[in-house]
């Protein structure tokens, strides 16, 4: 019988409380402070945004002390240790060096921002300032994830050759996708199957995509297919006009290793074996950590590295956050869409 690794946890436990502060109050700010208020000992002690009242309200249903229409004020109190930037893409360069420049931490929602300069240069601020800065690619920190990176360090399945992925999620009814500056389905969703090809491939050498665009020149679906230099391929649909389940797998010549669906979220995650009904085993987060309430785990893992002194996260460098962003625009060029 076949038994997966166990998987590395980032425990509440093991992460020091940080006092944080929070830029932008829209949903993904709320999923998040949600499950960290329950699920971690972090410490949430102001909100800001530049929409009146939007703080205010923010700071009541979720019992945050003090609240903000400006983001300065916030940055400026000294009893912040970090700052989660949850604002839209076209600010986040602005917001996130005003968090930077006052000495914070800073967590920034994906995508870091639609342009790969102004992510470069948040990286640097963050460097020069000596301040740790993570993208929030909370995949990379979910224990399904895990378990796939050690079997493929364990060689279960050879040397990786495929990466396949869908994201296709009905959402033209969410105008922020389809909004300039508002994020792009390619960059907003498609961000998690490049990150998925790349965790595993590396960066590609070859990039063909296509795909559908919406009236005002934004995707809404992308058909994309990648190569590498080690003769390795990628492919993935991306749509946020049609819904189909949300799945991805990586194989290698001795089998592979496929994600429950949704597959960006903490789910399950299988080892199969090369014939057609050859699953090997499987685990399955039965935490009670899944769908967004697995967005602790970047919180606690964030928490661990400022306590380390890191300056940026091991599991999701800058180098490769700027990989993922150059892909996406690369793509993205490709079929024609705007992006400003």
């Amino acid at each position: 019988m076949t038994t997966l690794p166990k998987p590395h946890l980032f425990r509440p436990e093991d992460s020091k409380p940080l006092r944080w502060g929070i830029f932008g109050a829209g949903w993904i700010a709320e999923q998040m402070i949600k499950t960290a208020q329950k699920n971690s000992q972090q410490n949430f002690v102001a909100v800001a945004s530049r929409t009146p009242g939007r703080a205010e309200a923010f700071a009541k249903t979720f019992s945050v002390a003090h609240s903000y229409d400006s983001y300065e004020e916030l940055a400026a109190r000294s009893d912040i240790d970090a700052i989660y930037i949850a604002t839209l893409p076209s600010d986040r360069l602005e917001v996130a060096l005003i968090a930077i420049n006052a000495g914070k931490h800073v967590l920034i929602e994906k995508p870091i921002t639609m342009d790969l300069g102004e992510a470069e240069q948040i990286y640097a601020a963050a460097k020069s300032k000596k301040v740790l800065a993570v993208e929030a690619m909370w995949t990379r920190f979910l224990p399904h994830m895990d378990i796939a990176r050690q079997l493929v360090a364990d060689g279960a399945i050879g040397e990786v050759e495929l990466v396949v992925s869908t994201f296709c999620q009905a959402n033209l009814g969410v105008p922020r996708l389809f909004t300039l500056g508002g994020g792009n389905p390619i960059i907003d969703m498609g961000i998690y199957p490049i990150a998925l090809s790349q965790q595993f491939l590396g960066d590609p050498n070859e990039i063909h995509g296509f795909g559908k665009l919406h009236p005002n020149q934004i995707d809404e679906e992308t058909h994309t297919f990648m190569r590498f230099d080690s003769g390795a391929r990628s492919n993935f649909v991306l749509s946020a006009r049609t819904a189909i389940p949300i799945t991805a797998a990586i194989s290698g010549p001795k089998g592979s290793i496929s994600f429950g669906a949704p597959w960006f979220t903490s789910s399950s995650v299988t080892l199969n074996g090369n014939g057609l009904y050859e699953p090997l085993a499987t685990w399955k987060d039965e935490s009670g950590l899944t769908e967004h309430i697995g967005l602790v785990h970047q919180v606690n893992a964030f928490a661990q590295y400022v306590e380390q002194g890191l300056l940026e996260a091991p599991l999701y460098t800058h180098q490769q956050s700027l990989a993922n962003i150059k892909t996406a625009i690369t793509i993205g060029s490709q079929i024609g869409t705007r992006f400003k």
